[in-house]
């Protein structure tokens, strides 16, 4: 650079020396120049950089921002105009000031160097303080800049960070009204309805009116499905009925079902999405919609809300579709129940008729071997097929958790003694080689269903156990255990049957045996009750042709202590009964087994024609069979009991119906008793023994 630098004196810098420094950047390839400068612009206190070219410029510029560049004009290879026109090349020093220093006074030099962006253009000599005064104003600028950017990052960062704490709380609280509307979701399938406690879960968050829309509105508008509005006040209920909003939605909820596509309604002033309306798919179709909109709150939707009403659309329809699936199975169980119980009734009634006649025949018929023996099959069978219908109807209680079991302590040996004595007096153990062992052996039970599984097993062990075989009964107890086994010598479990003999319908048999008689329903029902016990049944064999051995594990109680003596059961007397049956074969044959034992009996063949028999006739007793036409036996037990001797008329309820249902609504409707078809003739006499006044 030509010419020199007069030195003047210089105030004090006006910024604080704790302040940020900035670059500036002296090009000269003149060393004594070069410290000319650097000397005048150190009372700045600023960064000086010296360079001694244009390349060693430009390599600087490429790493590092500077406030201003001293640019001297002439320069060997490349000047400075050349310079700068490299450096307003690059977008990153594009706008930084550029001040040229020369010695040449040329105009066109400085008009040149102007056209390249310079701010100034200094002839020297110059003075120092001209020079710094120059310097510092884009020194300061540079400062500004710097200061207004950091700012401007503060901001940005700032609202940055406002807005990710504000999408982690609406998430949080996204997630909230999930956890909340999920709980709704995964209640018992047995509850209420789950519509209007989902929107009360969701609402206000979600929506100023919502609604679940039932798939029916495709074929009914009047099925408009459950909705609920935020008040102005915070307050959940009804929307006002015909409002145009909850058409428009509704209009968008059928074709959404129609569909099977997502809508949103975007709001006529362009400010978002104001409504959401969803799908409820399930196995193909759909189920309704659910729909939310914003109205009063002015409030929109954003992407984050239409993946949540989404989410909350695919659960509900899961939970819709669970629950009416649970209904339509509990409303093919209760028609099962009742096809069961008619079932039941329907064969009960037969085989009452079968067992009355069967009794009557006992007392009227020949006594001769050919004659008993033919009478002893009847009854053997009749037996047999009323056991089957049990069987399948405590089946159907036991899986279905409606049996009822009376708990009272119970001796397990007289349980087994019983089941036995039953079996000898029906005379199915004759062919049969039968050994009972027992031990005092008490547990809390129901004596009638742990008799129901000693009988069952045995029915099991002589079903499968040739003539002449051996079947072993034995009650042990085994520390805190009862133990009741029954084995037999038959032809035993193939180990591949025996995992699965405790199933429903599975039926014994293995290679070279036709399978035996039954429905599989026994051992199944064995396995319900121990269980329904607190106890646990096996099944061991050591293979085909060596036998089997049941083994029920029951938890032992201490024995009680002994009850007061009853009276013994009074002596048998004739008494004048009424029997109201509609079924003729039932009616006739109990009407004859009761007047061979001596009573002075009256049948009637409906409730009509029983009332008007009461009406006339002086009765002590009124057999009723529940499942009468026209008016049933529960009708007919209420109005005997209004009638003028109908207090003193002790009523027994014979019937095919034998649930405990059954039999709670006959002791409501005032029956003393009640008796399952077909009625065992001895319990029969003791219960008439029992009714009949002294």
């Amino acid at each position: 650079m030509a010419g020199t630098l007069a030195m003047v004196d210089t105030p004090e810098p006006l910024l604080p020396a704790a302040r940020d420094r900035v670059d500036i950047l002296i090009v000269d390839d003149t060393p004594a120049q070069r410290m000319a400068v650097e000397s005048v612009l150190t009372e700045l206190e600023e960064n000086v950089v010296a360079v001694d070219s244009g390349r060693e410029a430009l390599r600087y510029l490429l790493d590092h921002d500077v406030a201003v560049i001293l640019l001297d004009v002439n320069m060997p290879e490349m000047d400075g105009f050349e310079t700068a026109a490299l450096i307003r090349q690059r977008p990153r020093t594009r706008n930084v000031p550029i001040i040229f220093l020369t010695a040449d006074t040329d105009e066109l030099h400085a008009a040149r160097g102007y056209s390249l962006g310079a701010v100034d253009y200094l002839f020297s000599p110059f003075l120092p303080e001209i020079l710094r005064t120059k310097v510092k104003v884009f020194v300061e600028l540079a400062r500004m800049h710097a200061q207004a950017r950091r700012h401007a990052e503060e901001r940005i960062a700032l609202a940055a960070e406002q807005a990710a704490r504000a999408a982690a709380e609406a998430n949080n609280v996204r997630l909230g009204v999930l956890a909340e509307a999920t709980r709704v979701l995964t209640r018992p399938l047995e509850s209420a309805s789950i519509a209007g406690d989902l929107l009360r879960a969701v609402l206000p968050y979600m929506a100023d009116l919502a609604g679940v829309v039932s798939g029916d509105v495709t074929r009914s508008l009047e099925a408009e499905g459950v909705w609920l509005r935020v008040d102005a006040e915070g307050r959940l209920g009804p929307p006002p009925a015909g409002a145009a909003v909850h058409r428009e939605i509704l209009d968008a909820a059928l074709r959404v079902i129609v569909s099977l596509k997502l809508e949103t309604l975007i709001a006529k002033d362009g400010s978002g999405v104001w409504a959401i309306v969803a799908p409820l798919p399930a196995r193909g179709a759909a189920l309704g919609a659910i729909a939310f909109a914003m109205l009063d709150s002015g409030r929109r939707y954003t992407t984050a809300d239409i993946d949540l009403v989404r989410d909350l659309a695919s659960r509900t329809a899961i939970a819709l579709d669970n629950r009416s699936l649970y209904r339509e199975i509990e409303e093919r169980d209760r028609r099962k129940d009742e096809f069961l119980a008619m079932l039941a009734h329907e064969l009960r009634n037969p085989l009452a008729a079968i067992s009355n006649a069967v009794s009557v025949l006992e007392k009227l018929g020949r006594q001769d071997d050919d004659t008993a023996r033919i009478r002893m099959i009847i009854g053997r069978q009749t037996h047999h097929l009323a056991r089957l219908v049990d069987d399948l109807l405590d089946v159907a209680r036991v899986t279905t958790g409606r049996i009822i079991v009376e708990r009272q302590p119970v001796a397990l040996a007289d349980v087994a003694r019983r089941a036995l004595q039953a079996f000898d007096a029906a005379g199915k153990t004759a062919q049969h080689e039968i050994v009972l062992k027992t031990d005092a052996v008490w547990v809390i039970g129901d004596a009638s269903r742990l008799e129901q599984v000693v009988a069952n097993l045995l029915d099991n062990a002589l079903r499968y156990t040739a003539r002449g075989g051996r079947v072993i009964v034995s009650v042990q107890r085994d520390g805190t255990d009862a133990i009741l086994r029954v084995s037999d010598t038959g032809r035993g479990i193939p180990s591949a049957l025996l995992p699965q003999i405790f199933d429903l319908f599975v039926r014994g048999g293995g290679a070279g045996h036709a399978r035996a008689d039954g429905l599989g329903l026994g051992l199944t029902l064995v396995r319900r009750l121990v269980e329904l016990h607190g106890g646990s049944v096996e099944a061991r064999s050591a293979g085909e042709g060596l036998g089997s051995e049941l083994v029920v594990r029951l938890p032992v109680s201490a024995e009680p202590a002994a009850p007061p003596r009853m009276p013994s059961p009074s002596s048998f007397r004739p008494t004048r009964i009424l029997i109201v049956e509609d079924n003729d074969d039932a009616r006739e044959s109990l009407r004859l087994l009761l007047e061979l034992d001596g009573h002075e009996v009256r049948a009637a063949v409906s409730g009509e024609d029983g009332l008007d028999h009461a009406q006339s006739g002086d009765f002590t007793i009124a057999l009723v069979d529940l499942g009468l036409p026209g008016i049933d036996g529960f009708e007919v037990a209420r109005r005997l009991k209004t009638m003028a001797r109908g207090a003193a008329l002790r009523l027994v309820a014979i019937s095919g119906y034998g649930q405990p249902l059954d039999r709670k609504r006959a002791q409501a409707a005032g029956f003393d008793a009640h008796l399952v078809k077909p009625v065992d003739t001895e319990h029969l006499r003791t219960v008439l023994a029992e009714l009949t006044p002294a």
